[in-house]
């Protein structure tokens, strides 16, 4: 049995763990867009925090409605013919979150605010491991993806990999003299 293919019987439980990560990716990339594009308390905090430390202060004001824009691409994309493109996204957006949970002042533990913006507790963490599950499951599609040869991420990585010039792909394009014959 070749393990890069799957077989006939187990087709339908890929389709269904492709579909069940995209579904869950995208549940919270959209969920998600409520606080970034409505400027919450914890998305002012969040930004805010990240345009003080990095000096870009366009950052607490836009930055939410931009990383929010690119949540709704990649959580569309997921149920089109490009999902590869979307996962390809959703990991690129969850390197960069969990990049700046992990090295940034920001930190891992996230406020909880109420209405009227005053800090009532802490989510204990649950946005950046949120971040680390969606980063796992996008990983997944994009392998997952890699394989197929309908596949974006399979159509990519072939075509760019049959682009690099023949001793980076590990033939010497010449003859082998040990053995005598062409290569």
């Amino acid at each position: 049995m070749n393990i890069t293919t799957p077989t006939a019987t187990s087709r339908p439980a890929l389709l269904s763990l492709a579909g069940g990560l995209s579904l869950f990716i995208a549940f919270i990339f959209v969920q998600s867009l409520f606080f970034k594009f409505t400027n919450s308390y914890e998305t002012q905090f969040i930004f805010g925090n990240l345009a003080g430390w990095s000096g870009f202060t366009w950052f607490g004001a836009y930055g939410g409605y931009l990383i929010g824009t690119a949540e709704l691409i990649a959580a569309v994309l997921l149920f089109t013919r490009f999902h590869g493109v979307g996962a390809v996204m959703a990991i690129g957006i969850m390197t960069g979150a969990i990049f700046f949970h992990l090295f940034t002042p920001l930190g891992i533990v996230m406020p909880e605010f109420n209405a009227a913006g005053q800090m009532i507790g802490t989510d204990g963490g649950l946005l950046f491991g949120m971040a680390c599950l969606i980063w796992l499951s996008a990983v997944v599609l994009v392998v997952r993806d890699s394989r197929q040869p309908q596949g974006f991420v399979y159509y990519f990585l072939h075509r760019f990999l049959n682009r690099l010039p023949q001793k980076l792909q590990g033939h010497s394009g010449g003859t082998d003299t040990e053995n005598g014959g062409a290569v």
